[in-house]
C-alpha cells in the first residue's frame, strides 16, 4: 500500500500534472471540430460532498447539512453507464528502456503519457475505468470509477510506479478474467518482451467472458531496428544475463525475429476479435492515439 505521505511528494505532485497537462491537452486537441453528442442512457448515483463554490449549482447544496452545521455542502453525482474500463499497464524492467543517443522519454513514460490520455478520454464521456499494474503479479489495482476526480487516483498511481521485474503476461491475464465483470472493456498496454507463449489462451478466455479488448504494442526503435555497431554490452533489464556481441552480426535475424513477433501478435488478435494497435514511440504519441482513435469511433462518442 502506498504510505500516505507520498500523495505530498513534490516530485509526484510534479508528475501528476505533468500527466494531467499532457492528457488534457493531448485528448481536447484530438476532439477539438468534433461534434460530440451527449452522453445517452446514463444515471446518476450520489458519491460525495465538496465544499460550496462560487459557480457550483445551489441545486445541488444540501441544505440539511448547511442547517445543521451553517456550512454549506455540494452534492457530487457519479455516472453510472454500461461501460466499465480496465486498463492494465507493463511496469515490468523492460519497460524502462531509454535510448543512450538520443534525449527522448522512456517506453514507460511513453505508456503513462497514453493510459493518462485513455484515462481522461472514459472520464470526459462519463464512462468508469480503472488501473492496474503488473511484472509477474498485479502490483497495484485502481478500480474502475467514472466520478470526474478518480483520475487523480490514476495519476497517482502511473506517478509512483517503478518499472523492475519480469513479465508475466499470461499469469496476470487469466487471474483477472476471473475478476472482471463481461460486456466490460480491457486495454493492455505492454512491449510483449516476455517469454510467455501463450497468451492466445489468455485472450481467448477474455473473450469468451464478453470483455472487449485491445492491445497496445509499444516499442522504441532501437528494440525494432537494433541499429547499434561495434562491439555491444547489452545489459537485460530484467532476468536476461548480460550479453557482449557485435549487433551487425544478428540485425538481420534480430529484426525477423521481432516482426515476427509483431505479426504473430497482430493474426492472434485478429482471430479473436481484439484490437491490435501498434506504438513505435519515435511517433508522436498524440498523433498515433489520434489515428487509432478516427479508425475506432466507438471510443468517442460522435
Amino acid at each position: 500500500m502506498e504510505n500516505a505521505s507520498s500523495n505530498f511528494d513534490p516530485q509526484v505532485l510534479a508528475r501528476i500534472s505533468s500527466l494531467k497537462i499532457t492528457a488534457i491537452n493531448m485528448v481536447d486537441g484530438i476532439l477539438t471540430g468534433q461534434h460530440r453528442s451527449r452522453h445517452k442512457g446514463a444515471s446518476v448515483e450520489f458519491a460525495e460532498y465538496k465544499d460550496y463554490s462560487p459557480g457550483d449549482e445551489i441545486r445541488h447544496i444540501d441544505w440539511k447539512v448547511a442547517g445543521k452545521t451553517d456550512k454549506y455542502h455540494v452534492k457530487q453525482f457519479e455516472q453510472s453507464t454500461n461501460l466499465k474500463c480496465t486498463i492494465l499497464l507493463d511496469s515490468s524492467g523492460s519497460m524502462a528502456y531509454k535510448s543512450p543517443f538520443e534525449k527522448e522519454e522512456s517506453k514507460i513514460n511513453y505508456a503513462c503519457n497514453l493510459v493518462a490520455a485513455l484515462s481522461y478520454l472514459f472520464l470526459k464521456q462519463f464512462d468508469a475505468v480503472g488501473l492496474t499494474l503488473f511484472n509477474d503479479a498485479v502490483v497495484q489495482h485502481i478500480p474502475p470509477r467514472s466520478k470526474a476526480s478518480h483520475l487523480q487516483h490514476i495519476l497517482h498511481g502511473l506517478s509512483t510506479l517503478s518499472a523492475k521485474g519480469v513479465t508475466q503476461v499470461e499469469n496476470v491475464l487469466s487471474g483477472l478474467a476471473e475478476r472482471l465483470q463481461g460486456r466490460g472493456m480491457l486495454i493492455l498496454v505492454s512491449d510483449f518482451l516476455t517469454h510467455d507463449q501463450d497468451i492466445h489462451k489468455s485472450l481467448k478466455l477474455l473473450r469468451s467472458r464478453g470483455l472487449e479488448v485491445i492491445l497496445f504494442h509499444v516499442l522504441h526503435p532501437d528494440e525494432i531496428n537494433l541499429p547499434f555497431d561495434g562491439d555491444t554490452i547489452f545489459e537485460s533489464l530484467e532476468d536476461d544475463p548480460t550479453v557482449g556481441l557485435d549487433p551487425i552480426d544478428i540485425r538481420e535475424e534480430y529484426q525477423k525475429a521481432i516482426q515476427e513477433k509483431i505479426d504473430q501478435l497482430k493474426k492472434i488478435s485478429n482471430g479473436l476479435g481484439v484490437d491490435y494497435v501498434f506504438m513505435d514511440t519515435s511517433i508522436p504519441l498524440q498523433q498515433a492515439l489520434s489515428y487509432y482513435l478516427l479508425k475506432r469511433k466507438s471510443l468517442i462518442k460522435l
